[in-house]
């Protein structure tokens, strides 16, 4: 019952994380809320990290900061996906729940991801960090690199700036994206990449380097089953010109009933 108290008052800082990634105002009120939450332990490791070497971000680092929650801070290169649409894949895929307690079935999803790379870190003004559940999605309680060729799908309150998807699947250069809030019509059809194993892709596209990353739609962040009556905010499509177009297609995000 703790954990899911513990988790529950994460949970909404963690749907904040995302819409301040357009709000630099907001991003600074999250990650106070994020002090709040962690006693603070999650970001003094962080800032940390801007004097320390990301290793040239070639794999996620060991964590930094491990709250009760398992939530951390983790050094090196991972897939951003919060702008990305995702294809269903007709299996289903085993996602961790209550931290990792229990699991539960949810159709899958493959994404393709803009990996965040050292240079684009930079552009940002950014360490190469990233905030992961260690104990959710199918992550396995370290942000050690999972293997070679593979990487994990984090998400970043200070990389605002990434390559985007487009509709033909092509990624035009590092930009800012908005977020957009799609209707739910029957069953709730957004996707969660939130840590979740990514296989790093071997040609770029458009000279981004990618990662295409398994995750289930249908979910919330912490394994919870979305609502199907409650609509979904995303940051994918921002940059098309038919942005709703992006609704259709299994967007990465997460129910708006979290903002509640």
């Amino acid at each position: 019952m703790l954990k899911k108290i513990t988790l529950s008052i994460i949970l909404a800082g963690l749907s904040l994380i995302a819409v301040a990634q357009s709000d630099p105002n907001l991003r600074d009120r999250v990650d106070q809320r994020l002090d709040n939450r962690s006693s603070g332990e999650m970001r003094q490791r962080a800032d940390g990290n801007r004097s320390i070497s990301s290793d040239d971000g070639k794999a996620s680092g060991d964590a930094r900061g491990v709250g009760k929650a398992g939530m951390a801070v983790c050094a090196g290169e991972f897939a951003l996906c919060a702008s990305s649409t995702c294809k269903p894949t007709g299996r289903t895929i085993t996602v961790k729940e209550d931290g990792g307690k229990t699991t539960k079935q949810y159709p899958e999803a493959i994404c393709k991801c803009p990996v965040i790379t050292a240079q684009i870190a930079q552009q940002n003004n950014s360490p190469l960090v990233g905030i992961a559940g260690l104990n959710e999605g199918n992550m396995d309680g370290s942000c050690r690199s999972p293997g070679t060729g593979k990487i994990w799908s984090y998400f970043s309150t200070t990389i605002t700036t990434y390559p985007q998807e487009q509709p033909n699947g092509d990624f035009m250069a590092p930009t800012a994206s908005q977020s957009q809030n799609c209707s739910a019509k029957g069953s709730a059809q957004g996707s969660n990449c939130w840590s979740y194993i990514c296989t790093v892709d071997p040609k770029e596209t458009n000279g981004v380097k990618t990662a295409s990353c398994r995750c289930p739609y249908g979910e919330g962040i912490f394994g919870q089953k979305a609502k199907g009556d409650r609509g979904y905010v995303t940051f994918a499509g921002s940059t098309w010109s038919d942005p709703k177009a992006a609704c259709k297609m299994l967007p990465v995000g997460y129910p708006d009933q979290l903002l509640q």
